[in-house]
């Protein structure tokens, strides 16, 4: 073999050399790297064809960086390793800097035009340019090859690590011309001859790969996303035990850090977002440090358009509620049309893009933490919908007759909310309850976390809490709700003492208001009875 060039500072995607990786040392780094013992288990297997998807800022990048520095020959990464959990792995030294890799940020060929027009003629020259570098003897001058081509007129074996693959679908989202021909440059690389030429694909984006018609593109990859359960769960963001780790070594309130960032569930794992997680130790200030993208804009767009009553089950989910989607439908989203036909593709596509978490235990969407719900609903303020400006006036009143220790009002204003907001089917569900109350203490958004439902304290589950934030609300009551139906309000309020539901809350403030409502289904009407909580 050809020896390589030794100065590598030129090359951005064929044998990359590890300091990028190095880099992400300079920063707060929680070891993945027992994720390339998975990997390494693939090469030269018919699985050998993966894509991992997750939403934006949640480590996909750094993970692209450490497979790159482990695999490339373009580099010596044995003691960048030494300590990391992949060393003391059987197979450690195997693969370490023994692969030719072709390494593709995806959105470093973007073009300055509108369309995107130039990005594929970007890819293809950028990095053949760099192959026939690499590989001088191999080239015929005088040809112009697409990767492809380059690949196969190399007959050697790469490792294909490819990061924001989904890149053109979501920044050029109206050039089906570009999409295609995207595809088909994959598909050329990695099916048919060129499956010959592939060692590994690691594959990772925020979006699935893309199906035409009913078809997937790429049907030999194994897709791994947000929404279902992997081997992979626990290698994108943050895991709960890593979480507390951290807030024990900077001396941060886990419990707080839980309510801001915690939610996104994948399999038995629970996700914290990294990104928010390492500025809050930087910063030392509980807040979203969500970002908006242009991905997002075009959801703003299509909730706009209010399919279903879409942007009612968006205020429903800000309130707190979860709402049913079918699995079915789940299937069918496609990256490839992002015009949207109807609300779930909608919902799916904010559960890629992190805005919304999924359960798949039970097939639910909801607001996974407190960060995304505050830019949801800065997003619903920005766009100034009537509905949820008319439903935040009403939940105001219930909240300051809450304040008020006026009951009467509060039982009132929640029958109106009952009879204006559940569909006539659901009126007497229990769950149709739930959903009162959290859309009538709407308004806590601004001094309060995000609801807690079931929240674990005393000697059971208290139905609703509200924690107010630390920062900027100091002078506000937790409140406290258990939900009755057919019994009575009181019934609900002696609950909460007798099962001390208040004991975990005192943690947190000895400010508290204890709440008992009761619904009566058959005369559709509410009771409420309310009671401070006595100062010790």
């Amino acid at each position: 073999m050809k020896k390589l060039d030794n100065s590598r500072e030129k090359f951005m995607h064929v044998n990359v050399d590890n300091a990028s990786f190095q880099m992400e040392f300079d920063d707060e780094y929680v070891d993945k790297s027992d994720l390339i013992s998975l990997t390494n288990k693939f090469i030269n297997k018919s699985r050998r064809f993966m894509c991992v998807t997750r939403p934006r800022r949640f480590g996909k990048s750094v993970t692209v960086k450490m497979l790159n520095a482990y695999y490339s020959r373009g580099c010596d990464s044995k003691a960048l390793f030494s300590d990391l959990k992949i060393a003391s792995t059987t197979d450690f030294e195997m693969h370490l800097n023994q692969h030719d890799v072709i390494y593709l940020d995806m959105t470093e060929f973007a073009d300055n035009e509108e369309n995107g027009n130039k990005y594929l003629e970007n890819l293809n020259t950028g990095t053949v340019s760099e192959l026939k570098d690499t590989y001088k003897d191999n080239f015929d001058k005088d040809n112009r090859y697409s990767l492809p081509e380059a690949i196969r007129c190399l007959k050697r074996r790469f490792i294909f690590i490819i990061d924001e693959w989904d890149f053109v679908f979501r920044e050029y989202p109206n050039n089906s011309n570009l999409h295609e021909n995207f595809i088909n440059l994959l598909r050329a690389l990695f099916k048919g001859v060129g499956e010959n030429f592939v060692e590994l694909v690691y594959m990772t984006g925020i979006l699935p790969i893309a199906r035409y018609n009913t078809q997937s593109a790429l049907n030999n990859f194994n897709e791994y996303t947000i929404l279902k359960s992997s081997n992979y769960s626990q290698y994108y963001g943050f895991t709960e035990n890593e979480v507390k780790t951290l807030c024990e070594k900077y001396q941060l309130d886990f419990e707080t850090a839980k309510f801001w960032y915690n939610g996104y569930k994948v399999g038995e794992y629970e996700i914290y977002n990294p990104n928010s997680i390492k500025k809050l130790i930087t910063r030392r200030e509980f807040q979203s440090y969500w970002s908006y993208t242009s991905a997002y804009g075009i959801v703003t767009e299509a909730i706009n358009l209010n399919f279903e009553g879409l942007k009612d089950d968006i205020i429903k989910l800000c309130s707190g509620s979860a709402i049913s989607i079918s699995r079915p439908e789940i299937k069918s989203f496609n990256t490839a049309d992002l015009k949207f036909k109807n609300k779930v593709a909608i919902y799916i596509y904010l559960v890629h893009l992190g805005y919304l978490g999924y359960d798949d235990a039970d097939a639910t969407i909801y607001v996974p933490n407190e960060e995304t719900r505050v830019e949801l609903l800065n997003s619903v303020k920005e766009n100034h919908w009537p509905k949820f400006e008319s439903a935040l006036k009403l939940s105001e009143q219930v909240v300051a007759a809450t304040y008020n220790k006026d009951s009467e009002t509060v039982a009132t204003l929640l029958s109106k909310i009952h009879e204006d907001k559940v569909p006539a089917l659901e009126y007497n569900n229990e769950s149709a309850l739930r959903y009162v109350v959290l859309m009538a203490y709407l308004a806590t958004e601004r001094d309060y976390m995000a609801p807690l439902n079931e929240f674990p304290t005393g000697k059971g589950f208290a139905d609703i809490v509200y924690l107010p934030m630390s920062a900027n609300a100091k002078d506000k009551p937790a409140i406290i709700i258990e939900l009755k139906k057919d019994a009575s309000a009181k019934i609900a309020l002696e609950q909460i003492k007798e099962r001390d539901y208040v004991s975990r809350v005192k943690e947190y403030t000895d400010n508290i208001l204890l709440i008992g409502i009761n619904y009566d289904s058959k005369t559709k009407q509410h009771s409420c009875v309310i009671e401070e909580y006595p100062k010790q």
